[in-house]
């Protein structure tokens, strides 16, 4: 479970540091929690097995540089069509779990549902998880989807690109509307070019070519939230 969440054969997700699952478990049920002695985890309402381990098994088994002395283990969220939000962004094969982590994070924080086509990284991959912070559990995804399936849901698509014919901050934006962000290096597919409804870009000085896929879906997320959408 540690090794290959992303694993299909793998129901469960690892979340280590105290302070996030503390918040995770107020309102879902960690089915097993590892502790080191002396942490409130072990005091954990509701969850279903907890075992103490020495501090020298856990720092083996953890997965981070500097162990937080507790990991909690809960199921693997699970969402449809129905259940994403009028707002969504849309992900084409971005690779850097980071940038994943970043965006489902904010995502949560501004009411998007998250979309991934098939070659994006695992949002259950273990750094995506970390980097997510816990909203893993309170942002709606869905993995692998082509684009198709957005705009047949009726979703405008709308393709965040440096060549954008409009600039974010006049571009109009109306939901039902999927923000459409490309890989790191390649950028957007171009079939995904082609079936865009509207094309943004967002406006830099002179000389710099492109911004980070995190910073780029967190700007345009942010600027929705500003116009009060």
């Amino acid at each position: 479970m540690l090794e290959r969440p992303e694993s299909e054969e793998c129901p469960w997700i690892a979340v280590e540091g105290l302070k996030t699952v503390l918040q995770l478990a107020g309102r879902l049920t960690p089915q097993l929690v590892l502790h080191c002695q002396g942490k409130r985890a072990a005091r954990l309402p509701g969850a279903a097995e907890t075992v103490q381990l020495t501090p020298a098994l856990f720092r083996a088994l953890s997965r981070v540089d500097a162990p937080q002395e507790v990991i909690a283990f809960f199921d693997k969220p699970s969402y449809s069509w129905e259940q994403m939000p009028p707002w969504l962004l849309y992900l084409d094969r971005l690779r850097d779990p980071g940038n994943l982590g970043t965006l489902l994070r904010t995502a949560a924080a501004t009411g998007f549902g998250v979309a991934t086509s098939a070659g994006t990284v695992s949002v259950f991959n273990a750094k995506v998880v970390r980097a997510s912070a816990g909203s893993l559990f309170e942002t709606p995804f869905l993995q692998g989807v082509p684009v198709q399936e957005a705009k047949e849901r009726g979703y405008r698509l709308c393709a965040a690109s440096a060549r954008g014919a409009d600039s974010l901050f006049e571009l109009p934006l109306e939901p039902p509307c999927a923000i459409a962000v490309g890989n790191e290096g390649a950028g957007l597919a171009e079939p995904i070019l082609d079936q865009a409804d509207a094309s943004v870009r967002i406006p830099m000085v002179e000389g710099v070519e492109s911004l980070n896929a995190g910073v780029v879906g967190s700007l345009i997320m942010f600027e929705v939230v500003r116009r009060g959408r």
